[in-house]
């Protein structure tokens, strides 16, 4: 494992300089500190959702399901500071293979055009990813909004993450002019604007174990993934995480795509059939280890956050939920809490469990 500490170091150095460069232009205003210091664009300051219609060749984007998909021409329609309808050239992409194959309408990235986005909600956001739905029904809905909340909580954890904004979307098949669907979804920013905020590399390591990353944010991912009931990933293989680089010579890991978390409880979710649980809702810790002080590190910021981590299912973003679908997210929540505020509990159900691999 030496020899990949050892590449992965040598990634960080060389990666800085021009990876840092090139996602400070493709983001406003990137920053270290702590979350409450990491800006991004504008456009992820307001919770508010926007409106606009999408209009692509629905056809030809469910068909890109390469791993690296061409981009295609698209236009976002959107009112803008005057309430005037502007109508807006982008580039659009596919990404994220399960979905591509098995929903509606395809994950996209999006590409805005700066000159064109003047006055209006986009105005200084390059680019973005969009999760929409994966069928067209209230339930699914449902879903999308469960997911977009579990980056909202990872947000207020910590600044190395992805920042959420919830969209309402109308879906237009270009060629036919036909509306697909109108749907709430969310964007997240892209990678290289992660690392821009906080002034640090996207790696090309094609993957990591326990002791090539930063120790606490190595124990924040892990206990943050149980806490949502997610074992949907795995570091070793950057399956649903990437590394970032920091100045500092740190690798530190950021996880995204929730929708297979016991907290989003969808239809589709199954576990790995290799893993000691048979539903989604059965919590399993599947982090890495780390010394007794990263877990209550760890802990005592849950503990800090527990109050806005719940407030979030209560703003404006939070009661498009069903009352019941966010009281029934809380109370998966209470479990939680339960486990990490009881010492037995949490070292028989995470410290213990961890991963040993180093």
């Amino acid at each position: 494992m030496g020899c990949q500490r050892a590449l992965l170091t040598l990634l960080i150095a060389a990666a800085i300089t021009s990876s840092v460069v090139e996602a400070q232009g493709a983001a406003a205003s990137p920053s270290g500190g702590d979350a409450a210091s990491s800006k991004g664009p504008a456009f992820f300051d307001r919770v508010a959702p926007v409106r606009f219609t999408l209009s692509a060749d629905i056809r030809v984007l469910l068909s890109d399901t390469a791993d690296e998909a061409p981009s295609r021409d698209a236009t976002v329609s959107v009112r803008d500071s005057t309430g005037k309808t502007v109508i807006i050239p982008v580039k659009v992409k596919t990404h994220g293979r399960w979905r591509l194959l098995n929903c509606e309408y395809p994950p996209l990235s999006i590409t805005f055009p700066a000159a064109q986005t003047t006055g209006t909600p986009f105005e200084g956001l390059p680019g973005a990813r969009l999760t929409s739905f994966c069928r067209d029904h209230p339930t699914y809905e449902q879903y999308i909004l469960k997911e977009l909340q579990l980056y909202r909580v990872y947000q207020l954890l910590t600044p190395y993450s992805h920042t959420a904004r919830a969209v309402h979307v109308t879906y237009v098949d270009q060629p036919s002019g036909r509306t697909r669907a109108t749907r709430y979804a969310f964007f997240i920013d892209d990678r290289p604007a992660v690392a821009a905020r906080q002034s640090s590399a996207l790696l090309k390591a094609k993957g990591a174990v326990g002791s090539d990353l930063e120790p606490y944010h190595r124990t924040l991912m892990g206990v943050f993934e149980y806490m949502i009931g997610n074992t949907d990933f795995l570091v070793l293989e950057l399956h649903n995480v990437f590394l970032l680089g920091t100045p500092q010579g740190e690798t530190i890991p950021v996880p995204y795509d929730f929708d297979l978390a016991g907290a989003v409880n969808s239809a589709y979710a199954l576990p790995n059939p290799v893993l000691p649980i048979k539903n989604v809702r059965q919590r399993l810790f599947r982090g890495f280890c780390s010394d007794a002080e990263q877990f209550a590190k760890v802990f005592a910021l849950l503990n800090a956050k527990k109050s806005a981590i719940y407030k979030l299912y209560d703003d404006e973003v939070g009661k498009l939920l069903r009352l019941d679908v966010a009281n029934d997210t809380k109370a998966f929540l209470d479990e939680f809490y339960r486990i990490i505020n009881t010492p037995e509990l949490a070292r028989a159900e995470i410290i213990d469990r961890c991963l040993k691999r180093e």
